[in-house]
């Protein structure tokens, strides 16, 4: 997946997890594009990711013929589409997803991936890193606690890891995917 730097981006992130790591990968310029292109200086979340919504504040505009390309971040792979005219107007949606759920990146980080295997299917990734570092769920959810934690582990090593673990499938990108190539 490649991005031009004249491209303008519509990074739609489904919670403040992975709205707080794609800030964090933004200031660390790991990422195929910058924050000075994303739509409106931001990531977006909230209402955006309904696709009328979406469609009814962004792409009634006219962007000189430039298309919007469009990152879709979430836990899950329900499918986002934009609708007829205004699919011309995007390139993608391209769904990135962090199934189960974006916590897998720090088990990943702190290499508690074989342990955690055994114990999934009674546990959410959120609660056995958050039990195993013995705070509560939301804490660890929380975007003070994402930044320190990636202050102390590496972000970039954690999504490729969780690259070549998880099962890839058509259409499906992972975090790792809208990482800069390494020079």
């Amino acid at each position: 997946m490649r991005c031009s730097e004249n491209d303008i981006i519509a990074c739609i992130c489904e919670g403040s997890s992975e709205r707080t790591l794609i800030q964090l990968l933004l200031e660390e310029n790991q990422l195929i594009f910058s924050s000075e292109q994303l739509l409106q200086g931001q990531t977006l979340t909230g209402t955006y990711r309904k696709p009328s919504k979406f469609t009814d504040q962004f792409l009634t505009m006219d962007y000189g013929g430039q298309k919007v390309v469009m990152f879709i971040i979430q836990d899950n792979k329900t499918p986002y589409s934009i609708k007829a005219p205004y699919s011309d107007k995007v390139l993608g949606p391209h769904l990135v997803v962090t199934a189960p759920e974006v916590e897998m990146l720090m088990i990943h980080s702190l290499n508690l991936y074989n342990q955690y295997q055994k114990v999934k299917s009674n546990k959410k990734p959120s609660i056995f890193v958050a039990e195993h570092l013995k705070k509560t769920s939301a804490k660890i959810k929380s975007a003070s606690f994402i930044k320190d934690f990636y202050q102390n582990h590496d972000l970039r090593q954690s999504l490729i890891i969780h690259k070549q673990k998880a099962k890839s499938e058509k259409n499906i990108y992972f975090l790792a995917d809208l990482l800069k190539p390494l020079v």
